[in-house]
C-alpha cells in the first residue's frame, strides 16, 4: 500500500532545491513528521509515477519560484500538460512515450503545476518579492497553469540573511493539513512500546516491519533494494528475484498449431514496473497466442443473417497472432490491477470496447508489443481455419461440438473457456460463450463477432457479424486479443 502523504513540495532541483529543503526539515519540526513528501529525502521506486500518487492524495500543494523557474515555457507543449494533468495514473506513461517521441522533454515542475491546478488542491506559491525585473502577480503563464497567480502566495527574500522559518507560521496557518498532536496517553504507549522493544521484542518489531514491505514489493527493483535491508525475509527476496530473472527473459515461446515453421517465439522489451503476478500472467498469455499466416479466403456469407457482407475473396496481407483462448476475469484484472481477483477459467464479460482500449494500452506498456483487438477480417479468417471450409461454425458443423450458445447452455450463462473443441488453429470458443469485440466500425459503434451463450444457433457462425455502442459493457460481450507483428 502507498503511503499517503498530506503535503507535496514542489521546486526545481538547480533552484531552490535548498529552500525546499529547509522547508521540509522546518515541517518535520512542526510536527508533520512522515507526512511531507520531498524527492531528494523520501523518494524510491519509479519516481515518476509515484510523484503523481502523491500529488493526486496529498491536501497541500506547496511550490516554490525562483525568478527562473518559469521563464522557459512553450506555449505548443500546453496540450501535453492539459492531457498529463487530466490522465488517469495508467495513462501517464503512454502520454509520456507519446511526448518523447514528438522530441518533447517532460518538465516536471510544470506538469506538478497544472496537475495540481487541475485536481483542485489547495496551492500555495512561495514565491520572491517582487523587484523591478520579476512580479510574481504579473506573470504571463501558459493556459495549463496560467491559474498559479491566482493563489494567494507567500513572499520571501532571495538573500542569504533570509529565514523560511520567518513566513513558516503563515505557511502553517493556511495549510488544510493540521500537525499530529501526541496526547499523553500516546506518549506513554510510544514510552511502553520503547521499553518492550529494548526487553527483547525488537525482533517481533523487526519482523513485522519487513514483512510489510515484503508484501508490498512490487517491481524487480523494489526486491533487489529490500534484499540489502532484510534480514528475516532474504530467502524469499532472492526466490523472487530468481522467478524475475527467469521470466524477464527477451524471447517467450509463441504457439503454431500449423507447425509452420515460421514463429517459435517472441521478442518482449519487459517493462520495468511489471510485477512478478503480471509477468506470470503475460508469459501465459503470450505463449497461448496462435500464429496465424497470411493468406486468401473466402469472407462473408451466402445468406446474410446479420450485418455480414455477401461473400468475397479477401487477402490478408501479413502473419499475424490471434488468442487461443478468450481473455478471462483473472487476466482483465492482474493486468489492470494487480489484483488477483476473479476466474481463472470463465471469459471477462461487462467490458465496453473503450474499457478494452485501456486494457490493450496497458498490455502495450507492460510488454511493448502491439496488441490490438482483431479485426472484423482477422477474426473470420482464424475463424475459418477449419480444415474444411464448409464448416458453418468455428471447427465443427455441429454448434453443440464447439458451442455454448442459447439451445445447447445447460445453465444459461458463461462457460470456462476452453470446455468445448476447438477450430484447425486450436481457437477455442470462436463460435458462442461471449460475442468479441473488433476493431472495426466507426466512431461510436464497433463490430462484434462469434455470438454468446444467449445467441440462435444462427448467431454463432463464423460468418455472422453484430455490432454495439463503444461504451456498452454486457454480460454477453467480451474480448479476444490479436498482436501484429
Amino acid at each position: 500500500m502507498n503511503l499517503i502523504y498530506d503535503i507535496f513540495i514542489s521546486y526545481r532541483r538547480k533552484e531552490t532545491a535548498d529552500k525546499a529543503e529547509h522547508l521540509f526539515t522546518l515541517f518535520e519540526h512542526e510536527g508533520y513528521k512522515g507526512r511531507v513528501s520531498f524527492d531528494r529525502e523520501n523518494l524510491d521506486g519509479r519516481f515518476d509515477i509515484e510523484i503523481l500518487r502523491r500529488l493526486d492524495n496529498c491536501k497541500d500543494f506547496i511550490v516554490i519560484l525562483s525568478p527562473e523557474t518559469l521563464s522557459t515555457l512553450r506555449e505548443e507543449d500546453t496540450g501535453w500538460y492539459h492531457r498529463l494533468a487530466y490522465c488517469s495514473i495508467d495513462e501517464f506513461s503512454h502520454i509520456e512515450m507519446e511526448m518523447k517521441n514528438a522530441g518533447r522533454n517532460l518538465d516536471f515542475v510544470r506538469l506538478e503545476i497544472a496537475r495540481a491546478l487541475a485536481k483542485g488542491k489547495h496551492v500555495i506559491p512561495i514565491v520572491p518579492i517582487n523587484s523591478l525585473t520579476y512580479n510574481f502577480d504579473n506573470l504571463e503563464l501558459t493556459d495549463d497553469i496560467c491559474l498559479l497567480t491566482k493563489q494567494h502566495a507567500e513572499r520571501y527574500q532571495d538573500t542569504k540573511d533570509f529565514l523560511f522559518k520567518d513566513i513558516l507560521p503563515k505557511i502553517v496557518k493556511r495549510l488544510k493539513s493540521r500537525p499530529q498532536k501526541h496526547s499523553r496517553v500516546k506518549s506513554a504507549i510510544i514510552m511502553v512500546l520503547s521499553v518492550i522493544f529494548m526487553i527483547g521484542l525488537a525482533g517481533l518489531i523487526k519482523w513485522s516491519k519487513e514483512k510489510d514491505v515484503f508484501q508490498n514489493c512490487y517491481t524487480q527493483s523494489e526486491f533487489e533494494k529490500f534484499v540489502q535491508k532484510t534480514y528475516f525475509f532474504r530467502s524469499e527476496c532472492v526466490d523472487s528475484l530468481s522467478c524475475f530473472e527467469t521470466l524477464l527473459q527477451n524471447k517467450t515461446p509463441i504457439n503454431d498449431a500449423l507447425n509452420t515453421g515460421k514463429k517459435d517465439s517472441i521478442r518482449i522489451n519487459w517493462s520495468d514496473d511489471c510485477s512478478l503476478k503480471q509477468l506470470r500472467i503475460l508469459k501465459k498469455m503470450i505463449n497461448n497466442m496462435m500464429f496465424v499466416e497470411k493468406g486468401t479466403f473466402i469472407m462473408g456469407s451466402k445468406n446474410p443473417v446479420g450485418l455480414e457482407n455477401p461473400e468475397s475473396q479477401v487477402t490478408i496481407e501479413k502473419d499475424y497472432y490471434i488468442g487461443k483462448f478468450e481473455v478471462t476475469e483473472l487476466e482483465w484484472n492482474i493486468i489492470m490491477s494487480d489484483a488477483t481477483s476473479g476466474s481463472e477459467q470463465l471469459p471477462v464479460a461487462d467490458v465496453s470496447w473503450n474499457d478494452c482500449q485501456q486494457f490493450i494500452r496497458r498490455l502495450q506498456v507492460l510488454t511493448g508489443l502491439l496488441f490490438i483487438l482483431p479485426t472484423e477480417i482477422q477474426w473470420e479468417y482464424a475463424a475459418k481455419k477449419n480444415g474444411n471450409a464448409d464448416w458453418i461454425y468455428a471447427g465443427s458443423n455441429r454448434p453443440e461440438d464447439v458451442a455454448n450458445f442459447k439451445e445447447s447452455s445447460q445453465t444459461g450463462s458463461i462457460d470456462e473457456v476452453g470446455s468445448r473443441k476447438p477450430n484447425g488453429l486450436e481457437l477455442y470458443d470462436m463460435s458462442g460463450n461471449v460475442s468479441e469485440w473488433c476493431n472495426d466500425g466507426n466512431e461510436n459503434r464497433k463490430r462484434i463477432k462469434g455470438g454468446s451463450f444467449m445467441s440462435s444457433c444462427e448467431e454463432i457462425t463464423v460468418s455472422y457479424s453484430d455490432v454495439a455502442s463503444v461504451d456498452n459493457r454486457s454480460k454477453t460481450i467480451g474480448l479476444r486479443l490479436a498482436l501484429n507483428q
